[in-house]
């Protein structure tokens, strides 16, 4: 009997050593650091191909990341969270980063900037159906275009730059210490440069346009364009000057603007129609058939549209006049004298 009990003493000891030696002292770290780059190279009329340097561009940069995790299946998110820690790598871009939390798994994961006034995001619940998109524009601006009253395609805000990281399959092990996930994002949009010459230029005094033929919306996870439903985009052109004509005069209007992309496969109703206002308040109208110009090398390569005609706008019928919104005139003040009674 003594001998079975010392036995058993020792297989005891045996197994609590061994339990102790496989034992891990903390438990797996389920944190992990996200460290998302925001690629910024090579971005038409944006970061390269600027045709004209006197107008504003789109803005690339981002202070804030959306981040979405979701099943392997992508039809259900588990979770999501912000990333606001802002940094430079070694070649310049912007490196946005923060401490997310997972549990081991596979998992796909999708992030996008957070700061974009026009672009919303719809249906993030799902990889599949996550979609960006601008809202129609206002009644007012619509009707700075009501002379022309067949417009077939919704019209809506340009677009910021939607800036979206993506990967489709993660998969998160047991570990402790520091996880590093390191992903690259990239804009979905398109940016093009606008130009037509303008002869009397100044004697308009606000000018815009709208551009037909465009994708409406993008699918953000797969980066699949909407081409099933043509869109237009509102335009706000500016007065400029184009150097690098050398044939006389140089006054343009133009524009650097953002969309969803061009339909490629849409037949030849592209066009663009400008309207400028006269300092008379006339509206001017001229439409011009975009598809050839989308068809040029400087369209494809460079996302330069450049309209070579020549836009006569008519000169005032009559003299500018004193005073009114944009030059307004106030008499002297006179001295008044009157007797106000309190009760």
């Amino acid at each position: 009997m003594m001998w079975y009990r010392r036995i058993f003493c020792l297989v005891t000891s045996v197994l609590l050593i061994a339990g102790c030696v496989r034992r891990d002292l903390v438990d797996p770290d389920e944190s992990a650091l996200l460290r998302i780059r925001v690629n910024t190279v090579a971005v038409s009329n944006v970061t390269a191909d600027i045709y004209n340097e006197k107008i504003p561009r789109p803005n690339l940069s981002s202070d804030v990341l959306r981040v979405l995790f979701y099943d392997q299946s992508g039809e259900r998110m588990l979770s999501e969270g912000f990333l606001t820690e802002k940094s430079i790598d070694e070649n310049g871009n912007d490196v946005i980063s923060g401490s997310v939390y997972l549990s081991p798994g596979n998992y796909r994961i999708m992030a996008y900037n957070f700061d974009t006034p026009t672009t919303q995001v719809r249906n993030h619940q799902s990889w599949y159906d996550a979609t960006a998109y601008t809202s129609t524009i206002s009644d007012a601006l619509r009707a700075q275009i009501v002379s022309r009253a067949d417009w077939s395609e919704h019209i809506y805000y340009e677009p910021d730059h939607l800036i979206v990281a993506r990967e489709t399959n993660r998969t998160i092990v047991p570990h402790h210490g520091d996880l590093v996930i390191e992903m690259d994002a990239s804009s979905i949009i398109d940016t093009y440069y606008v130009q037509i010459r303008v002869k009397n230029l100044e004697y308009a005094s606000t000018a815009n346009a709208v551009l037909t033929g465009l994708s409406s919306s993008n699918n953000i996870g797969d980066n699949i364009r909407n081409e099933e439903e043509s869109s237009a985009i509102f335009i706000e052109l500016h007065k400029s000057i184009d150097e690098n004509i050398t044939d006389g005069n140089q006054d343009v209007l133009c524009a650097v603007f953002n969309t969803f992309g061009k339909i490629d496969d849409m037949p030849s109703n592209m066009h663009i129609t400008f309207n400028a206002v006269s300092r008379e308040g006339e509206i001017v109208e001229k439409e011009i058939d975009m598809t050839p110009i989308f068809a040029t090398e400087d369209a494809r390569v460079r996302h330069w549209l450049l309209i070579n005609e020549v836009w006569e706008l008519p000169k005032p019928t009559t003299p500018p006049s004193t005073g009114g919104g944009f030059n307004p005139e106030v008499d002297d003040w006179g001295d008044e004298e009157e007797n106000i009674p309190i009760e």
